[in-house]
């Protein structure tokens, strides 16, 4: 951006002979310091300071210039003076203010208002953009105590309706089932805002949760009081609201099914297993790990039993793209890689989350969160949908592989070249470098970066 603007304001000073801003405008209105850039809508026409088109000159598309005031002409309206004695009407360009960011704005459980930016001031433009709904932000700009968020020419979204977290309207029961003996934290406030408050919950105990966000790093909290947060990471979730835009949601721990008939629920991964319940067609489920028998998946739901494949169907959620913080591909790549190798020796211990020990999911959770700062999934199938499917004949040095059918995988490496791969393999062994064999052979690749 910065070179383009140099450059297109080298071409003008070769034109006008200086670019010192300095000139008397003739407006008729009032004259404001306006700093900033403008990047034209289309081919923008010049004025000068009376206001009169410049005939041997015009500014071509999508070129950005800097401006430094903005004048009102009667019969012109607001324009913004780019040059010497030269202006371009408001209608033709756009004010860029705020600052050169991009991502991924989620719309809460509310509608999100729309603004334009005018007299630097945010004015409501009467649209507003729906609930759970995600947009794209190429700016941000911080005004009045809110972050504001452009998703389109000049329509901008403020933090009071949107967030970068994801904001899941779904409420229920979290059992901490998964902490160490010393309880986990609870928190005032969530993900890198978060501040201990000294209080632990042990492993066993139930709190009602009334929130779930997915922060900007891919991490589930639940808010169980007055901004009052636990991480999702050690908790079973019997949920009470659990509706369609909830289910839609990637989560670290979780996968989702929806019943398409009336199923039982099963004590075990097995149809001999018994039922401990019925579930109806339509009923919307978290589920937290996957078996394969035959050519049946079956299902762990959230809070217990297992439903089958031949009743259910698996939802696709995907994560949104892992963020290379500033790095190239080639490097982050490389000190995923870096991060793995420094884990080798390390024991194989079921549901290892590291530093100390790992499983095969905890190890590639660990090392891309070592780099990256983000959660790239708990267990292999929230671990399946963090980057783009890969067939084994493509795979390249980074990418996730995994052994089993999409949506039921049950062990996952990280692809070094060569034909090798690390990995944690099973209880007994340490984290390891192994070759690809025929008898062992992956079934798919997951590209992160």
């Amino acid at each position: 951006m910065k070179k383009k603007i140099f450059a297109s304001l080298l071409i003008s000073a070769s034109i006008i002979g200086g670019l010192s801003l300095t000139t008397t405008v003739k407006a008729d209105g009032v004259i404001n310091n306006t700093k900033g850039v403008v990047t034209t809508l289309k081919m923008a026409r010049l004025y000068d300071e009376n206001g009169k088109v410049i005939t041997n000159r015009a500014l071509a598309n999508n070129t950005p210039w800097v401006t430094d005031e903005e004048v009102e002409f009667d019969q012109l309206g607001k324009l913004y003076r780019v040059a010497t004695n030269e202006f371009v009407k408001a209608g033709d360009v756009q004010l860029q203010h705020g600052q050169d960011e991009s991502g991924v704005i989620n719309v809460g459980t509310h509608q999100a208002a729309v603004f334009s930016y005018q007299d630097g001031n945010y004015k409501s433009s009467g649209n507003a953009l729906a609930a759970y709904s995600k947009w794209r932000y190429n700016r941000i700009d911080n005004f009045n105590g809110k972050t504001w968020y452009q998703v389109s020419n000049d329509s901008w979204i403020n933090s009071d309706d949107a967030s970068t977290a994801v904001t899941i309207g779904n409420t229920g029961i979290a059992e901490i089932s998964y902490a160490s003996s010393q309880g986990t934290d609870v928190y005032q406030g969530y993900g890198s805002n978060k501040v201990a408050t000294g209080q632990k919950l042990t492993n066993g105990t139930q709190w009602k949760f009334s929130q779930k966000v997915i922060d900007t790093n891919g991490d589930s909290w639940y808010m169980i009081g007055n901004n009052q947060w636990i991480s999702g990471g050690f908790t079973k979730i019997t949920n009470e609201s659990f509706d369609q835009n909830a289910a839609e949601n990637w989560d670290p721990n979780y996968a989702a099914v929806k019943v398409n008939k009336d199923s039982g629920v099963y004590k075990d991964s097995s149809f001999s297993a018994g039922k401990t319940k019925d579930v109806g067609a339509g009923a919307l489920l978290e589920v937290d790990s996957t078996v394969q028998d035959g050519n049946t998946i079956w299902y762990e739901v959230s809070n217990g039993g297992w439903v089958p494949s031949t009743n259910v169907s698996a939802l696709t959620l995907n994560r949104d793209p892992i963020s290379l913080n500033g790095k190239s591909k080639s490097q982050a790549i490389e000190e995923v890689i870096s991060a793995a190798k420094q884990q080798l020796g390390k024991p194989y211990v079921w549901n290892g989350k590291g530093p100390d020990n790992f499983d095969c999911s905890g190890l590639m959770q660990y090392v891309f969160r070592q780099v990256t700062g983000q959660n790239i999934g708990a267990w292999t199938v929230p671990q399946e949908t963090a980057g783009t499917r890969v067939s084994m004949n493509d795979i390249q040095r980074g990418d996730l592989i995994f052994w089993g059918t999409p949506g039921a995988s049950y062990h996952v490496a990280l692809y070094l070249g060569n034909n090798q791969y690390l990995n944690a393999l099973r209880p007994g062994t340490n984290v390891k470098i192994d070759s690809i064999l025929s008898s062992f052979r992956p079934s798919f690749g997951v590209r992160i970066f």
